[in-house]
């Protein structure tokens, strides 16, 4: 029996408000689910710049994404950390009974909170502020990989790196995560706060982290790629 998004959103809530946390904001049509939280977790990662640990969720059909999430305070914008420490993609939903589908979801939302996970998310981009524009710039192909990025979207992302005056990498994942803001289809938002978290990392994503069983192994083996 397949879980609703409703059910999947309600649970998503619970737990994060459970946490001290809130839901920012949702879209929810079509049995297409997205959604972004904040928790109280909360670090400068430049003097003045402070971000917000959080949880960022989709789910279509019977998978389920939830991926770290951060919120940069100052400008609005979030990331989506999918290739770190306490990201999971879950699959197969539909062949567990729906209370084990939620365990299992309400256990993946509990793995992205953690402490550890805001706390490496927040030395990436510390890292990224320190790299200069050209290797920033480097990057900037990348844009043209994900699926559904164009020509357009590039240009938009180009021209708010040179004209925010951070040449630095944490200012290129910036330009990324303001576009990202003022997009309106919610799966291009989804995939351009991915990219700007693969940034953050020092990453390329591709098209995202691959999906595995909902049934999830014990996590002994977690490293932090980047």
């Amino acid at each position: 029996m397949s879980l609703t998004t409703d059910q999947i959103l309600s649970a998503f809530t619970e737990e994060i408000t459970a946490r001290g946390g809130k839901v920012m904001e949702t879209f929810h049509q079509g049995g297409r689910l997205f959604s972004r939280s904040i928790l109280a977790l909360a670090e400068d990662v430049r003097p003045g710049d402070r971000v917000n640990g959080g949880v960022a969720l989709k789910a279509k059909e019977d998978q389920v994404w939830l991926h770290p999430y951060t919120f940069r305070q100052v400008c609005r914008n979030g990331a989506i950390a999918a290739h770190t420490l306490g990201t999971e993609s879950l699959l197969g939903l539909a062949d567990l009974e729906p209370a084990a589908a939620l365990q299992s979801i309400r256990s993946a939302i509990g793995d992205c909170c953690r402490v550890e996970v805001f706390n490496a998310a927040v030395r990436q981009m510390r890292t990224a502020a320190e790299i200069e524009a050209d290797l920033a710039l480097a990057m900037l192909p990348i844009v043209d990989r994900l699926q559904g990025l164009g020509p357009q979207i590039f240009t938009q992302i180009l021209s708010r790196f040179f004209e925010g005056g951070d040449q630095s990498q944490f200012g290129l994942m910036q330009a990324v995560t303001s576009v990202a803001r003022d997009t309106a289809d919610p799966d291009q938002r989804w995939d351009l706060e991915e990219l700007g978290g693969a940034i953050a990392a020092n990453l390329t994503p591709a098209s995202g982290p691959p999906l595995r069983t909902a049934r999830r192994a014990p996590r002994t083996d977690e490293v932090l790629i980047g």
